[in-house]
């Protein structure tokens, strides 16, 4: 959630507040700015609190990819806090909420000289301002139609924000529209730029994914299964093949212990440790006595 003195504002995709990254605050410019990640096919909406100011009305300002969509006024004589929300694009009866949709991108020359137009895609603003209100009027509509862009022009611009099926709104809705002017200064531009989560990762703007800790025997698992040569600089493997080793010395052990020999139970109960040194027989020696029996014939052939 962005923050301004008395305002905060952030955006909402599918209820849930969205996560912000590399959050900046410009005091001179009134501006607070981040990213968010983008999700192709969900749906936002941009929200905003005032918490206390209450010189004026305000009045709340969203753009859109460069495309204005429509204010929220907050009555100074309300009871604050007070929180406005902009979802989509309402004719009164029913909405059309704002959605994540894909940029689609072509080689077609042509469209190289139209890129200049093109240069707010991918971003949403908020600008709030001190406003007095004058009459009530319908207001137009904002055009919102599926961009094609030349993909030399994109950038890492992948996505664009489209409107998403009608659906009834939950009240009957009038025109709600009036007709301001400024009563002061912009109090605050708040600027949520957004890419899909992979890029975000990948220009170091959000954090990576978390290293997952394998346990010991799907290291071991691994390590087995694969070629050692072509995973020398796999730390996993390495550390797998130190987890083997540990493993191999373990079972040298209890195997060292199931080898040694039983002992042997005498009848008058004593145990005799037969593995203890038995005194060696002593040597005989022959003399005058052959290795063979007598006539034995021995056949060289």
């Amino acid at each position: 959630m962005l923050q301004w003195k008395e305002f905060t504002a952030w955006v909402s995709i599918e209820g849930k507040e969205a996560k912000e990254y590399d959050v900046k605050t410009s005091e001179k410019q009134k501006t607070v700015t981040c990213w968010i990640a983008s999700e192709l096919g969900k749906k936002l909406a941009i929200n905003w609190t005032n918490k206390k100011y209450s010189s004026h009305d305000t009045a709340g300002y969203v753009t859109i990819d460069g495309i204005e969509c429509g204010a929220e006024i907050i009555e100074q004589d309300e009871s604050l806090p007070q929180t406005a929300e902009i979802s989509g694009v309402s004719n009164g009866s029913t909405i059309r909420p704002f959605m994540f949709s894909a940029l689609e991108l072509t080689d077609d020359d042509a469209l190289l000289a139209s890129s200049s137009s093109h240069q707010d895609l991918g971003m949403i603003e908020l600008t709030i301002i001190p406003v007095k209100v004058i009459s009530g009027s319908v207001p137009a509509v904002p055009r919102f139609s599926k961009l094609k862009i030349h993909e030399q022009s994109k950038k890492t611009v992948t996505q664009q924000i489209t409107l998403a099926k009608p659906k009834r709104c939950a009240k009957q809705q009038g025109p709600g529209s009036v007709t301001t002017e400024p009563a002061g200064q912009d109090i605050v531009n708040f600027c949520f730029k957004y890419r899909p989560i992979d890029v975000l990762r990948a220009n170091g703007i959000a954090p990576p994914l978390p290293q997952l800790h394998m346990t010991a025997a799907v290291d071991l698992q691994r390590a087995s299964t694969s070629n050692d040569d072509d995973d020398d600089d796999d730390p996993d493997v390495k550390e797998a093949k130190v987890l083997r080793d540990k493993l191999k010395v373990v079972e040298a052990k209890i195997a060292s212990k199931k080898d040694k020999k039983p002992r042997i139970k005498r009848e008058s109960s004593d145990l005799v440790d037969v593995t203890q040194d038995v005194p060696r027989c002593k040597k005989v020696k022959l003399e005058g006595r052959s290795l063979f029996a007598e006539r034995e014939i021995i056949d060289l052939t």
